[in-house]
């Protein structure tokens, strides 16, 4: 998402951008954001194309929809949905037919044409904008067709004299809210042990099935249990597969007739967050069947040699925390640590991978806070199940000071 600079930050992106496509085509003209009558009295000594933000809007669909990653039981204000309205005038000095301002105005017409998304590289990330290049959803450049009578309407609330013009709209700019958002802690005990109807392979199918995997949310130390039928009909391997990290084979320990365990040793490439799981089965004949795939959350976790961790808060209040992980983090997933309830976005790191995460958040005082990280939708494990009865894990906390 993006923060209350994103108006500035897409209002540059789109100067970079037209002053790009312009210098290729037309070499000297400068492109202003002033009003129309700031504009043409300014415009005397430069020709300029000038993009004057004129309207604001809010998108109503976006209004109501729920931040990204936001869970069941989970509170979130949404984020502020602004369409931004702009108009586009060239200026020139010294043109009596106005060959010179159609040139301007068909240039810049046609870089929005070929360029109508705004994508992370085209924000000035270093120009203080705030952080609008990390917003999921990009900025689409669209005509805006405004009516003869709109037009009008709207130079006349310029005062200023008519000049010909074209009108773009800028679809979503997200502002996020400035109220946190809250994640409650997971219930630890959901009563009588219930677990509904357990699908069953069937007998007279001859192929291999797969029909379910234990458990469905896995720490990368725990052994996965791959139950169905037939599954010793043929070498078995097992693999993980994420739609943009690819296929990770898994290390098989055990193998029966209606059961498959696996470990995630020497599972190089492997990356917290939601996978899918198939069994490849190959034949003494060299053939193979592949089961079909169920879904498998793999769970990132906080070294548990530096648990507790310890922050101190700076002078203004805030924490930033350090959060070294077992698995490492892959540039591009969306990561959040939750501290107590609290959502707080991982800083953008440099690198492809990462396994030391640095984290910063306001604390109102010192205390304990129980510690979740949570990667594409996917929660680190926080409960004790070798207790009885089972409790959130005491070391999974940063203890602020």
């Amino acid at each position: 998402m993006s923060d209350s600079a994103a108006v500035a930050a897409v209002t540059n992106a789109l100067h970079v951008v037209l002053g790009k496509a312009l210098d290729r085509g037309i070499p000297g003209i400068r492109v202003t954001s002033k009003t129309p009558d700031e504009a043409a009295a300014d415009h005397q000594f430069q020709a300029t194309l000038n993009l004057f933000l004129y309207r604001t809007t809010i998108d109503g669909n976006w209004r109501n929809t729920d931040p990204p990653g936001t869970r069941p039981g989970e509170t979130g204000r949404p984020a502020l949905p602004v369409v931004l309205h702009y108009l586009l005038t060239p200026y020139t000095t010294d043109d009596p037919q106005g060959l010179v301002a159609l040139r301007i105005l068909g240039a810049a017409m046609a870089a929005l044409h070929d360029h109508s998304e705004l994508g992370p590289d085209d924000y000035d990330k270093e120009a203080g904008l705030g952080d609008a290049h990390l917003q999921p959803e990009p900025v689409r450049i669209t005509p805006a067709d405004l009516s003869v009578d709109d037009m009008s309407k709207l130079w006349s609330a310029f005062q200023s004299r008519y000049r010909v013009s074209v009108a773009y709209e800028a679809r979503i700019v997200l502002l996020d809210t400035a109220r946190p958002a809250r994640a409650p802690l997971p219930v630890v005990r959901r009563g009588a042990a219930g677990r509904g109807p357990v699908a069953a392979p069937d007998p007279s199918d001859p192929h291999p099935a797969l029909t379910g995997v234990t458990p469905e949310v896995a720490a990368f130390t725990d052994e996965l249990v791959l139950t169905g039928s037939k599954l010793d009909a043929g070498t078995p391997a097992v693999h993980l597969t994420h739609p943009l990290f690819g296929a990770v084979p898994l290390t098989t320990t055990a193998v029966s007739e209606h059961e498959v365990r696996a470990t995630f040793e020497e599972a190089g490439g492997l990356v917290p967050g939601p996978w899918s799981v198939t069994v490849v089965l190959t034949g003494e004949d060299g053939t193979r069947q592949v089961t079909r795939a169920l879904p498998l959350a793999v769970a990132p976790s906080i070294a548990r040699s530096s648990l507790p961790l310890s922050a101190r808060r700076s002078a203004n209040g805030t924490v930033k925390l350090k959060v070294p992980c077992d698995l490492p983090v892959a540039a591009g997933q969306r990561v959040h640590l939750l501290v107590g309830d609290r959502p707080v976005p991982v800083t953008p790191f440099r690198g492809t991978r990462e396994k030391t995460l640095t984290f910063s958040f306001p604390a109102t005082g010192p205390g304990r806070h129980v510690l979740r990280l949570r990667v594409d939708g996917v929660d680190s494990l926080v409960v004790d199940g070798e207790a009885t009865p089972p409790r959130i894990d005491a070391d999974l906390a940063v203890v602020v000071t």
